[in-house]
């Protein structure tokens, strides 16, 4: 059984190519921790080389807490890992890459104020230790996506500071960064990286938070970013957003659940361009989060969204990016804050990470659809 890497927003997903694919799946859900804290995101990565998919749970948010590495078997089963050297810190993402060419996977934690944003170095055994810094420790940080903004072969960190200038910052390979600021940056909470203009250099893509403007900035090529242009509506409040392209037509996409209006797919016309926004879901519990993966491997990735004090929901894409249909998940309790998705216990189909505030975080296997 050989084992298929694929690193999306960066954040390894494992699968296998074989087997049934299209349809609907079921769901189990199984408990990742007993405790109620507040943890904000979930990634999913071989962090200590044994080629078995491990999750990160990041934590904290506005409130110090302790995010938690957890060791995969391949069958599903996960232990602790060694302790994170972050200790407790307002983390709001965890995002991996290799940021200094290693060969392992490392950990980019956003942290709020008055926490300072680290890098998490890995030796390639799931241990990691404290390699650098960015950003001001005042940023009130919330998530930062992770890819590379000047060309240079190594990642690169884009920040969401919320009611604040949002900043690009640059990596030299030996993770020190040179952060600028991008003019005009909207209120924001949620940021992604990916080439919306089809140009070949990543653009940085953000989420309004605070009834603004939601915004993409376009990359030179060289890390620059001048030129903006707007997407969405133009008072909207949004957390819930996933890039992807979820017609086929080979151009990225951008998805959203705005509060009190909904969740769109804002379709790419060419050359970074978004249509007006086509509704999909009208506006039921306050969406918090979002990811877009294949779990029906109908070679259409789906949208998963987390909600506030309701279960989570799948809306598998018919193909159009146009029409979902919708399959809840969860027992409702807390706030799914953040997800990610990968096949976990090794049968090919991926599996779903919820990161809950205020409830238990869990593991969503996939399991045949059930007649």
């Amino acid at each position: 059984m050989r084992w298929q890497r694929v690193l999306l927003c960066g954040v390894l997903a494992y699968g296998i190519a074989a087997g049934q694919s299209g349809g609907l799946r079921s769901f189990e859900v199984v408990p990742l921790e007993t405790v109620s804290e507040t943890s904000s995101n979930a990634g999913i990565a071989d962090l200590n080389g044994d080629g078995f998919p491990d999750i990160v749970l990041v934590k904290g948010r506005h409130w110090q807490v302790t995010s938690r590495v957890f060791f995969g078997d391949g069958k599903g089963h996960f232990t602790p890992g060694p302790p994170l050297p972050s200790q407790a810190t307002k983390s709001y993402s965890g995002s991996l890459a290799d940021m200094t060419k290693s060969g392992h996977l490392d950990m980019v934690l956003s942290n709020d104020q008055p926490d300072a944003k680290l890098v998490l170095l890995n030796d390639g055994k799931g241990n990691f230790t404290i390699g650098g810094r960015y950003g001001d420790p005042k940023w009130p940080t919330r998530n930062a996506a992770v890819g590379d903004l000047n060309g240079d072969g190594y990642p690169d960190i884009a920040v969401a500071n919320r009611n604040a200038t949002s900043y690009v910052c640059m990596n030299d390979g030996k993770v020190h960064f040179e952060c600028r600021p991008l003019k005009d940056s909207p209120s924001a909470a949620t940021v992604a990286i990916a080439d919306v203009d089809g140009d070949g250099a990543n653009d940085v893509i953000y989420a309004c938070r605070d009834a603004c403007q939601s915004a993409v900035y376009f990359n030179d090529g060289k890390g620059g970013f001048a030129r903006k242009e707007s997407w969405g509506p133009a008072g909207s409040s949004t957390r819930a957003m996933a890039i992807a392209d979820l017609d086929g037509d080979g151009r990225p996409d951008i998805a959203a659940c705005h509060e009190e209006l909904g969740c769109f797919v804002y379709f790419n016309e060419g050359k970074g361009r978004f249509g007006a926004g086509v509704l999909f879901q009208k506006p039921a519990a306050t969406p918090y989060s979002m990811i877009a993966a294949d779990l029906n491997r109908d070679r259409r990735p789906d949208l998963v969204v987390g909600y506030v004090d309701a279960p989570g929901v799948i809306y598998f894409n018919d193909g159009t990016g146009r029409a979902y249909r919708a399959m809840p998940f969860g027992d409702g309790k807390g706030s799914i804050y953040g997800m990610a998705a990968g096949d976990l216990d090794g049968d090919g189909w991926p599996d779903i990470v919820a990161a809950r505030s205020g409830a238990p975080s869990f593991v969503l296997f996939s399991r045949p659809e059930k007649k």
